[in-house]
């Protein structure tokens, strides 16, 4: 693997860490008096760590197909749109997963789009 793309990866993660991580802490140390001041602290830093995680790895994931054949960049947008919609709507991951990988691949295989 490239080790640009290991950069951005680890780029990627610390910034959504930080940036979902950071100001939960400040409401935190705010109310240090709490008697359960622990167990808040640590479903905070789990929360945190999970998504930063899955979103520094999506990014790593996806920057090298992107980077090395741009004309599946439609066909990724139409697949994460997809994701995206079914999921909020019916909050079923696997059937928003494997509907968004199917229209990922009718898109690319009957629309491709050439840069």
């Amino acid at each position: 693997m490239n080790l640009e793309v290991i950069l951005v990866g680890i780029v990627v993660g610390i910034a959504n860490f930080a940036s979902r991580f950071g100001p939960l802490f400040f409401i935190q140390k705010r109310h240090q008096n709490s008697p359960k001041r622990g167990s808040v602290w640590l479903k905070i830093a789990l929360s945190s760590i999970g998504i930063a995680a899955i979103s520094s790895m999506l990014i790593v994931a996806t920057l090298p197909p992107l980077i090395e054949t741009p004309n599946k960049s439609f066909a990724m947008l139409v697949g994460f749109m997809v994701l995206i919609t079914l999921y909020f709507k019916f909050k079923k991951l696997v059937l928003a997963t494997l509907t968004a990988a199917l229209a990922y691949g009718l898109v690319y295989t009957y629309f491709p789009m050439h840069f």
